[in-house]
């Protein structure tokens, strides 16, 4: 295969990686056309640079690493590709997508891979004292409402409600649907991770609820996806 013929069809084809990289893309990236040039441009910014290597050897490249003019921590990656752009056009990118971006079609079976892309790019997993909670953020609130109902009907864990944030929208899991959309995105279904993020996830599936779940917390498709996760039925 040619020198860059990877990168530029990277976009093309279905893979557990490319639906991770679309979906940190979805989340913390960002596409531009250079009138002045000509250049069609896919970036991506991040404060975690090995993981920033990581994505780009997925890809199949590796472009130039810097660190983003003003800012102590954050560095970028850039794709300068044509075919590229418009891939992901087709795909539904699109520049200045913060607050108007929707949820792709994606391949059910590759859904897992490109949440836990958006999540390592634009989520939270965090304890709220002793328990495990998963944030996701987007200023699209459509985006975010799809996103829930995708990982509802495969998971069984309830979609939860979008709530506004000043400049953004959110979705939050609590307690025993974060410990199970833990497992689901980051234990039952490996691939590309941010190590960081990963490490909690694994914390969070050693967590146990210290009196019984709320009637409706745990629901029967829960029952079935995670039974090995979740306290035995009385």
């Amino acid at each position: 295969m040619p020198r860059g013929a990877r990168t530029v069809e990277f976009f093309r084809i279905w893979s557990a990686e490319m639906a991770y990289v679309l979906g940190y893309w979805w989340a913390d990236g960002y596409m531009r056309h250079r009138k002045d040039t000509g250049a069609h441009l896919i970036e991506f910014a991040s404060i975690d640079r090995e993981h920033l290597k990581k994505l780009a050897g997925a890809v199949g490249e590796a472009p130039s690493l810097r660190k983003v003019s003003g800012t102590t921590n954050c560095y970028e990656i850039e794709f300068c590709s044509k075919e590229m752009y418009y891939d992901l056009l087709a795909l539904g990118g699109m520049p200045n997508k913060s607050n108007v971006i929707g949820f792709p079609d994606i391949p059910a079976h590759l859904l897992v891979h490109f949440v836990r892309g958006f999540v390592d790019g634009d989520g939270t997993l965090v304890w709220n004292g002793d328990r495990p909670v998963i944030q996701i953020y987007s200023g699209s609130k459509r985006l975010l409402e799809e996103m829930a109902v995708a990982i509802e009907e495969q998971t069984g864990i309830p979609a939860p409600n979008v709530v506004a944030n000043r400049a953004l929208w959110y979705i939050k899991w609590s307690t025993t649907r974060a410990k199970c959309l833990a497992a689901w995105l980051y234990v039952e279904n490996p691939g590309i991770a941010l190590d960081r993020k990963a490490a909690i996830a694994a914390k969070f599936l050693e967590w146990q609820p210290k009196k019984r779940p709320e009637r409706g917390t745990i629901t029967e498709g829960m029952r079935e996806r995670f039974a090995a996760y979740l306290p035995p039925q009385e």
